[in-house]
């Protein structure tokens, strides 16, 4: 786990507001005792390569663990996509989770929707994703608490790719020769 300092003196602001606060390789690093550390009661997270790998039609044994494991711990979950209605509240239903789909991130109302429904205030809440420009854009932007994980897949779509590409220039610090995946 990699935890980055929310502001970092000498760098450009528009890299600040990418940068998550935590950098993790899965959810399941993501334990209630890093939320309690953190402050943490609520989260939102992503659907699609976060939770569960966006070419798959059904939740890992592993997504299915965590989440019982943070309710169980009585930490506060809401799905917060930017994926398809149907396949999002087909999987938030199994999963028993409350769910915004095609919602808008990483535009403010978007995560102010995902905070009423959570019920907790910005301080302590973060959002779990696998985007910078989306996921931890829209969280830091909102004054969540941003928690990057690695995609679970390269993205199915070519502006997803794509993005992953610029996603590893900036986390590397923009060194060439860098690692294909984070």
């Amino acid at each position: 786990m990699k935890r980055l300092a929310r502001s970092r003196p000498g760098r450009v602001l528009a890299l600040r507001v990418v940068r998550p606060d935590v950098h993790v390789e899965t959810v399941a690093d993501v334990t209630p005792a890093l939320l309690e550390e953190l402050g943490v009661r609520g989260v939102l997270v992503d659907l699609d390569d976060t939770l569960i790998a966006s070419n798959a039609d059904a939740p890992s044994p592993s997504a299915e663990a965590w989440l019982r494991s943070l309710r169980e711990a009585g930490i506060r979950v809401v799905i917060l996509s930017n994926g398809e209605r149907k396949r999002v509240h087909e999987l938030a239903e199994r999963f028993g989770l409350p769910a915004f789909a095609l919602v808008g991130k990483p535009f403010w109302f978007a995560f102010r929707r995902g905070l009423a429904a959570l019920g907790t205030p910005r301080d302590a809440s973060a959002m779990v994703g696998d985007q910078l420009f989306t996921d931890v854009l829209g969280a830091n932007c909102a004054g969540l608490t941003s928690i990057l994980v690695r995609p679970l897949t390269p993205g199915k779509l070519p502006h997803t790719r794509l993005a992953r590409r610029l996603e590893r220039r900036i986390l590397t610090g923009g060194t060439r020769g860098s690692p294909v995946d984070r």
